[in-house]
C-alpha cells in the first residue's frame, strides 16, 4: 500500500476490480468531517474511553466475573413483533436457553414479544430505560451482560447493536430456517455439556492475491505476525500458517472439513455484488481465495464461484462443531441496506443492498446440521487496513493479540472482544473532538483524520455471529484431545420447514417462562428385537372356565385408567394462569378452587392444547409492570411445566399398557 492511497478489502464479483476504488487521505478525510454521531452515543463512547483511562472496566460492573454466567447474566433479545414465527424460534432454542437458564439463574433474561422485545424503530437507550437501566457499566441485576440478538438486522437493525455493544457482549443469530435455529441450539448444548475436548489448534489462513497491495498488506502485517507472536506464547497449542499460493479455495475446504481446528482465522477479500443481484445475498461476504488472479489480470472480468469459498460448499455433512472463527473480510459478517461510506461523501443515503442482512457463510457455518461453530466473528460492510496499521508506526497487533488471548484464557468470545469495543470507543472520542477542534484550530492533517475515521468504522463494525457467550472447547493441557461426533439428528415433521408463521404464539417475561411444547427432540432409540420379547404376561380377555385372566384384569384397569387420564386431559385443554393482588392478603380466602375477598385480577393467560395463547398483561404508568409480569410468567411456565408432563406421562402410560396388551 502506498502512503498516498488506501485500499479496501472487497471484490466486484461483476467486474473484478476493487469494489471501493482506492482512496487518497484527502478524499477520506473529507467524508471523516462530514461524520454525525448522536449525542447519546457519543456520551457512552466518552464515558467507556474515560473508564479505560482510569483503569476500570465500561463493559460488566467491577467485582463480577465475566467467565460466570451465575455473575455477569445471560439474556436474549427478540423482537416485539407478535409473529407465531418467533414463537416457533424461541421453542426450536429451548435446549439453549434452557442451559442459560440453569447456568445464569436470576440472571437469566429473556425479552420477548409486545411487552419486552424490541420496539420498532426502538434506540438502545429507550430499549435499557424500559428494563431500568440508564448508561454506565453492564449491571445485570437489570440488564445482563451477555446478550444475543434473536433477529434479522431489518429488524433489529445494526446501529442497535454497534450501540449496544459499547456496554454489554452482545451476538447475534438469524436463520432462514426453524432447523438451523435448533441446530445451533443444539450445537452449543453439545459442545458445553459433553464436553467435547477438542484438540488446541488454530488455522490462520491468509491470501495474497497476485498484484493485490491489499491482502499483500493483511498476510504480512497481520496474519503471519499474529500467528506467530501467539505462537510464541501459547506452547499448547498448535499454529497452522496456510499462506500465499497455499490458500487456495480447495484447501480451504479442508479446513472447514476434515481439517477443521478449534480456532480459525482468515483474511482475505469478501465477495460483493451490485445492489438486488440475483447472487447479493447468497455470496455476498463469501471469501475469495488464492485462486484468483488479483486486480490486473482479473480486472474486467466477473469472479467465478470456483475462486471463493461460500455457504454452498459446506455440505450437509461438514461439521464444526466447537470451532471458533474470525473472518477478516469486507461483508464477512453482513451487509447494511445503506452505505456508510457514500452517505458521509455524497451526503445522502444510498442503498447498496434491497435489506441489511447477515452473510450467508456464517450462518451456515453455525448451523450445519451434524455440528456448527459456536461462533464466527466477522465485519459489517467494509473492512479496512486501519484494523491492523497505523501510518508510520506499522503495525498495531495489540487489540487482535489481546482478543486471542483472551480466547485461550478461557474467556466467552463476548468478553474476550471488549479490547475492540475500547478501540472503537477511543477512536470515537477522538476524531468526535478532532472534528469539533477543527473550528477553532483549523484543520487537522488529511492522513491523521482519514486514519482515525476508518479506524473508528472498522473498530465499531465487527460483530459476533451467535451466542457471545461460548467459548472454546479444548482438551486441557497435556491431556488426549477427541475428535467430533455429529451431534444427534432433529426428528420432527418440521425439519425440512422454514420460519414461516406457526399457529402458536408465546409470550415471554424477562424471567423467562411461557413458550409452546418443544417442536424438536433427539431422535429417540428405536424398537429393538430384544424389546418385542414377551416375558410372560397373559393376553387381554377372559379364559375358557368364564373367569378373567391377569390380562382381563388388567384390560378393565387400563379402562379406567383411560377414563381418569380423558377427563385430566380435558381439563388440560385450555391452560389458565391468572395473577391476582390484595392490600388485604388476611381476608382473602381459598374456596372450591377460587380466590373470595378483597382482590384484584392483574394478569391472566390462556393457552390452548395447541399452542394459541391470548394475554392480558399488567401495566403500571403506561408501562409493562415488571415485577409483577416476572411473577406471572414464571407461574406460567410452572403450570405449561405440569402440564406437559402429565399429557407425556398419560401417552407412556397408555403406550407402555397397550404393548403389554398385545404382548
Amino acid at each position: 500500500m502506498s502512503e498516498e492511497l488506501l485500499y479496501i478489502n472487497g471484490i466486484n464479483a461483476e467486474t473484478g476490480d476493487y469494489a471501493l476504488p482506492p482512496l487518497s487521505a484527502e478524499q477520506i478525510a473529507k467524508v471523516a468531517r462530514g461524520e454525525q454521531l448522536d449525542d447519546d452515543l457519543k456520551k457512552d463512547l466518552q464515558n467507556r474511553y474515560n473508564s479505560s483511562l482510569s483503569g476500570s472496566h465500561y463493559g460488566l460492573e467491577a467485582g463480577r466475573d465475566p467467565s460466570k454466567l451465575d455473575e455477569s447474566g445471560w439474556g436474549v433479545i427478540f423482537p416485539a413483533s407478535p409473529d407465531a414465527q418467533y414463537a416457533a424460534i424461541r421453542e426450536a432454542l429451548s435446549p439453549l436457553l434452557d442451559l442459560r437458564r440453569k447456568q445464569a439463574g436470576p440472571y437469566y433474561k429473556e425479552y420477548f414479544g409486545p411487552p419486552l422485545g424490541v420496539r420498532p424503530n426502538e434506540t438502545k437507550n429507550k430499549f435499557l430505560e424500559r428494563l431500568g437501566m440508564g448508561p454506565g457499566p453492564a449491571n445485570p441485576e437489570k440488564v445482563p451482560y451477555y446478550l444475543l440478538i434473536v433477529g434479522d438486522p431489518e429488524t433489529i437493525p445494526y446501529s442497535f447493536q454497534f450501540q449496544l455493544d459499547v456496554q454489554y457482549a452482545v451476538g447475534r443469530i438469524h436463520f432462514d430456517t426453524v432447523e438451523e435455529y435448533a441446530n445451533y441450539a443444539r450445537s452449543v448444548v453439545e459442545a458445553e455439556t459433553r464436553p467435547l475436548k477438542l484438540a488446541r489448534k488454530a488455522t490462520f489462513f491468509g491470501v495474497v492475491n497476485p498484484d493485490d497491495p491489499a491482502t499483500n498488506l493483511s498476510a504480512e502485517n497481520l496474519v503471519a505476525p499474529l500467528a506467530d507472536s501467539l505462537a510464541a506464547e501459547q506452547k499448547s497449542w498448535t499454529f497452522d500458517k496456510v499462506m500465499k499460493e497455499a490458500a487456495t479455495k480447495a484447501k480451504l475446504s479442508q479446513v472447514l472439513g476434515a481439517e477443521a481446528p478449534s480456532l480459525l482465522f482468515t483474511a482475505s477479500h469478501g465477495m460483493e455484488f451490485p445492489r438486488g443481484h440475483a447472487k447479493q445475498e447468497p455470496y455476498t461476504g463469501a471469501l475469495l481465495c488464492q485462486d484468483w488472479p488479483g486486480p490486473r489480470k482479473g480486472k474486467g472480468q466477473p469472479v467465478n464461484e470456483d475462486k471463493f469459498f461460500h455457504a454452498g460448499d459446506l455440505g450437509s455433512d461438514s461439521n464444526l462443531l466447537g470451532m471458533l472463527a474470525f473472518l477478516f473480510a469486507c461483508y464477512g459478517a453482513g451487509s447494511p441496506r445503506y452505505d456508510d461510506f457514500y452517505r458521509q461523501a455524497a451526503k445522502e443515503r444510498a442503498e447498496v443492498a434491497p435489506k441489511a442482512f447477515l452473510s450467508k457463510l456464517p450462518r451456515r457455518m453455525l448451523g450445519l446440521p451434524k455440528g456448527g461453530a459456536l461462533a464466527v466473528v466477522g465485519h459489517v460492510e467494509r473492512a479496512w487496513g486501519y484494523s491492523f496499521i497505523w501510518g508510520r508506526a506499522g503495525k498495531q497487533l495489540t487489540v487482535f493479540e489481546s482478543t486471542f488471548k483472551n480466547l485461550f484464557d478461557g474467556y466467552p468470545i463476548g468478553y474476550a472482544l471488549e479490547p475492540f469495543n475500547e478501540r472503537y470507543a477511543e477512536l470515537a472520542s477522538e476524531i468526535t473532538s478532532a472534528i469539533d477542534n477543527e473550528i477553532y484550530e483549523g484543520p487537522r492533517p488529511a492522513q491523521e483524520m482519514a486514519g482515525l475515521w476508518t479506524a473508528n468504522n472498522d473498530a465499531r463494525n465487527y460483530v459476533i455471529i451467535g451466542d457471545p457467550a461460548v467459548r472454546l472447547n479444548v482438551a486441557g493441557e497435556g491431556d488426549a484431545a477427541a475428535a467430533r461426533t455429529a451431534i444427534p439428528e432433529i426428528t420432527s415433521a418440521a425439519k425440512a420447514g422454514s420460519a414461516a408463521p406457526a399457529t402458536a404464539t408465546s409470550v415471554v417475561s424477562a424471567g423467562g417462562g411461557a413458550g409452546p411444547s418443544r417442536a424438536f427432540s433427539s431422535e429417540a432409540p428405536g424398537t429393538s428385537e430384544a424389546s418385542a420379547v414377551n416375558y410372560g404376561f397373559l393376553g387381554f380377555g377372559d379364559n375358557k372356565e368364564g373367569g378373567q385372566t391377569l390380562g382381563g384384569a388388567l384390560k378393565e384397569f387400563v379402562d379406567k385408567l383411560g377414563k381418569f387420564l380423558s377427563d385430566a386431559l380435558d381439563d388440560a385443554a385450555t391452560l389458565e394462569v391468572a395473577t391476582y393482588t390484595s392490600d388485604n392478603i388476611e381476608g382473602v380466602k381459598y374456596e372450591k378452587g377460587e380466590f373470595t375477598g378483597p382482590i384484584k385480577l392483574r394478569a391472566l393467560t390462556a393457552i390452548k392444547i395447541d399452542g394459541d395463547t391470548k394475554i392480558c398483561v399488567p401495566v403500571k404508568d403506561d408501562e409493562v409492570d415488571l415485577s409483577l409480569w416476572s411473577i406471572h410468567t414464571e407461574a406460567v411456565k410452572q403450570a405449561q411445566t405440569s402440564r406437559a408432563e402429565l399429557v407425556r406421562a398419560a401417552i407412556s402410560a397408555v403406550s407402555g399398557l397397550t404393548n403389554l396388551g398385545n404382548k
